[in-house]
């Protein structure tokens, strides 16, 4: 009776490790669009076999298995792959974030619109051209003011726009610094987590996915990295520093102004980074964007400088001088170009004429309009449409570079993912066999239950009364 009892045991084993199986299938079928989801199988093992007692010496052949076991939950992943893989996508989010700023700045500059740059020098020059040939008239002299206001206006537009570019990714900056805090936050408590499921002797399988996609969500950011103890926390840094280790978390500040910097809250050190969306928004921040600042400064106070040098040796159309600039001196800067007060709502202050009391004399206006041709940018190499052309271009060429190295980086991210998806991601086919393939088990130990209810039966009830 206790060979038939044990064997009662052995299918309910069965029946109940199947029937966990049954559930760890359905759980990866409800997650197979899951992003970070890795698919999980319940490892069975031979229960412990026992020896049957007895006291003439073993009476079977050798010892007698008791079931099966649901050993542990396995969970299919890839783990070299993961560091190698937040390399490859920090990288492309790096690159990625660089075009998609640049691109705001290229709209900035509005080179590709009638609106742009070169258009509005090109119209200046040709008011200076057209007054040359009819300087008397006052018409063409208040069309000058206006092409040069606008002028004017186009540049400090341009200035007014990439320091707003500038300050929105300093924003920008500051909500990424947030994230990182608050995912290392959540990191940490995750991590008490999996320390305790661990030292339990179960396996965290759902907490670690979603861990990893938190830490992913970092390396995104900033080039974080992870390292994996025995004990199944994370240690997670930035740039070699520490943000979470085990249960305790390390801070990331910002300095207060419109370009803010990153420091350590406890050390006060500057957060070294060069990967991620981060190294990207600083990239552009505080290099690009002030390089190109840097260029309309240069152009704005190499045309005030040209013009007024020549405007300030010419005659009005009264035939007075007084050394009368078009531009304000004092304005050289994109920020701040403008007319000047000299010839400001005074059209007739411009200083057409070469020689004095010569209202006809266009000479004066023909040099000023040949400031178009001169190469007095770029070390007297360019004139200032090319100058600022090639700029344009260059940074045109530096879009076209991010965008390429950020497709190339996230092609080979999309490949290492695809390799993972391939050992770790959910097959539904598989998913369904495996179903079938534990369902039946799961039948057949119900099966033997049955069948060793009817033996106990007729053990118990059908053998008869002794005596009889």
């Amino acid at each position: 009776m206790s060979n038939l009892l044990q064997g009662l045991n052995t299918a309910l084993s069965s029946l109940l490790s199947q029937q966990l199986a049954i559930q760890i299938t359905e759980h990866n079928v409800a997650n197979a669009s899951t992003l970070g989801y890795r698919r999980q199988e319940a490892m069975m093992v031979p229960g412990i076999p026992y020896t049957s007692p007895s006291l003439r010496g073993q009476v079977t052949p050798g010892q007698i298995g008791s079931g099966v076991v649901v050993n542990r939950i396995r969970q299919y992943n890839l783990e070299f792959f993961d560091d190698r893989y937040r390399r490859t996508l920090a990288d492309s989010k790096n690159w990625d974030m660089q075009a998609s700023v640049l691109k705001q700045v290229e709209a900035s500059l509005s080179e590709t619109s009638d609106d742009g740059l070169v258009a509005k020098l090109d119209t200046f020059w040709n008011s200076w051209q057209s007054l040359s040939d009819d300087p008397s008239n006052v018409a063409l002299r208040s069309n000058l003011l206006e092409e040069g206001n606008s002028l004017a206006m186009a540049i400090r537009w341009r200035y007014s726009s990439l320091t707003k570019t500038q300050q929105d990714q300093n924003l920008t900056i500051l909500e990424r610094v947030d994230e990182i805090n608050s995912l290392a936050t959540q990191i940490a408590h995750i991590n008490v987590e999996i320390v305790s499921v661990k030292a339990a002797g179960n396996q965290p399988n759902d907490l670690i996915d979603q861990r990893d996609q938190m830490i992913n969500r970092l390396a995104e950011i900033s080039g974080a990295t992870a390292s994996i103890q025995d004990n199944g926390e994370a240690i997670v840094s930035i740039g070699g520093h520490g943000l979470v280790v085990g249960a305790t978390t390390f801070k990331l500040n910002t300095t207060s102004g419109n370009l803010s910097t990153i420091y350590w809250e406890a050390d006060h050190q500057n957060l070294t980074i060069n990967r991620g969306e981060l190294a990207g928004l600083f990239k552009v921040r505080d290099e690009v964007i002030p390089n190109i600042i840097n260029n309309l400064n240069e152009l704005a106070g190499n045309l005030v400088s040209a013009v007024n040098s020549l405007h300030s040796q010419g005659y009005a159309l009264d035939g007075s001088t007084t050394h009368l600039n078009f531009f304000d001196p004092d304005a050289t800067t994109a920020a701040d170009i403008h007319l000047s007060s000299d010839v400001e709502d005074h059209p007739e202050k411009i200083a057409a004429a070469e020689t004095e009391d010569s209202p006809g004399d266009g000479n004066m206006a023909v040099k000023i309009a040949q400031i178009r041709d001169q190469a007095i940018m770029a070390s007297s190499q360019e004139t200032i449409s090319q100058y600022y052309t090639r700029k344009v271009a260059e940074l045109g060429i530096t879009i076209s570079h991010a965008e390429t190295y950020a497709s190339d980086r996230q092609t080979v991210a999309d490949s290492l993912n695809q390799l993972q998806e391939a050992v770790s991601g959910v097959n539904l086919d598989e998913e369904a066999a495996n179903m079938i393939r534990y369902q039946r088990a799961y039948e057949a130990s119900a099966r033997m239950i049955t069948a060793i209810d009817e033996m106990l039966n007729t053990l118990i009830n059908g053998m008869g009364l002794v005596g009889r």
